[in-house]
């Protein structure tokens, strides 16, 4: 981020001059009494370095979460939509456009089609059938000469809801620990010796029951401080892997990896809540994982991290659907979580609202079920 107090930045990207443009929040004072003021920064990667710039003039200062920031490449210009409200004025919707430098047009002629690249795969799945057996599956690529599929895997690293400070403090933690976060991710290795034909994948070449340490270097690595990190946690029971697939065409040329999808389910989708007084409806769609087991619900007994997260259902739901008889009155936040075969809970939904604050609000723009 800027290297600025408090500044609430919104960020684009400008591939020209391939640098980060920020616009921040600048506030002194306090309260009623506190002055605000936008300001132009630029972000060099290559640098590691930020610069504030200087353009004719500044934006007018707006509140927080009132800018939204894009580039626009055919017309090389970043497009800021602003919203000020000056003191004792009325709001007003304004747009803003900043050039980082002139540049030429691209005169370059693009490849014919046979030389591109296919499209990466995005919607990879990975099904924990046992310990000893992981199935990969894919929908066919759109790219019309794609001919096979490689298939790579990595070691991860993951710490356990109990070695959490902040999710044990909020949930307590199941008697085998659910993976809360990940740690580390290792180097991919390829599986596939020639690209297989099929869009799927079974490896028969793991065990999850033997954790192993990541050795050599990692592709992604997450620290945590003693604040957030228990030492006397209990760790994870299970060895976790992430597995990409990428594209090959009839020249042999390969699609870039695809998102990397691991060993724990996926986030459940299509989650919708309804309200009928003191109940909430909760309904989701199915897991595209094989073997899951079911479904554990959690309710969020407020907005804040002080707030309690309770598990209201001690054990998997072959459902989709759940109703909280004891949901009340107040705002509540609900997350759906997948479990697998082994016992493994997965990645946390998104989470849907019920007696959600300033509801009338929301009224006009959703139906009875909502997110």
């Amino acid at each position: 981020m800027p290297p600025t107090d408090k500044n609430d930045a919104v960020l684009t990207y400008d591939p020209f001059n391939k640098i980060v443009l920020a616009i921040v929040k600048i506030s002194e004072g306090s309260e009623e009494n506190a002055k605000h003021r936008l300001e132009t920064w630029a972000f060099d990667a290559g640098a590691n370095k930020w610069a504030r710039l200087d353009p004719a003039r500044e934006p007018d200062a707006s509140g927080n979460r009132a800018r939204n920031l894009m580039f626009a490449p055919e017309l090389n210009v970043a497009i800021l939509e602003d919203r000020p409200h000056p003191p004792g004025g009325l709001h007003e919707q304004q747009i803003w456009t900043y050039r980082y430098a002139e540049t030429k047009a691209s005169t370059a002629v693009p490849p014919p089609k046979t030389h591109l690249q296919p499209r990466i795969i995005e919607d990879v799945v990975v099904s924990v059938l046992s310990a000893k057996q992981v199935e990969i599956t894919w929908s066919p690529s759109s790219t019309k000469d794609v001919v096979g599929y490689h298939v790579e895997r990595a070691p991860a690293e993951v710490l356990t809801e109990d070695q959490l400070k902040r999710l044990k403090k909020q949930t307590p933690p199941l008697a085998e620990p659910s993976a809360g976060a990940i740690k580390r991710i290792g180097q991919f290795k390829r599986l596939t010796s020639a690209p297989v034909r099929e869009p799927k994948f079974s490896d028969m070449t793991i065990d999850l029951s033997k954790r192993e340490p990541i050795s050599g270097e990692s592709i992604y690595e997450r620290n945590f401080n003693s604040e957030q990190f228990d030492e006397s946690g209990q760790s994870y029971r299970f060895a976790v892997f992430a597995y990409r697939v990428q594209a090959v065409n009839a020249r042999e040329t390969e699609s870039g990896p695809s998102p990397a999808v691991f060993t724990i389910p996926s986030s459940p989708q299509w989650v919708f809540a309804k309200e009928e007084g003191t109940t909430c409806h909760l309904k989701w769609s199915a897991n595209p994982e094989k073997d899951i087991k079911g479904y554990r619900i959690y309710r969020m007994n407020g907005r804040y991290d002080k707030d309690a997260i309770v598990r209201l259902t001690a054990d998997p739901i072959a459902g989709l659907a759940y109703s909280d008889h004891e949901a009340g009155k107040e705002s509540r936040r609900y997350y759906v979580v997948s479990v697998d075969a082994l016992g493994q809970e997965g990645f946390p939904s998104a989470p849907v609202w019920f007696e959600r604050e300033w509801k009338r609000f929301y009224e006009p723009f959703v139906a009875t079920w909502h997110q």
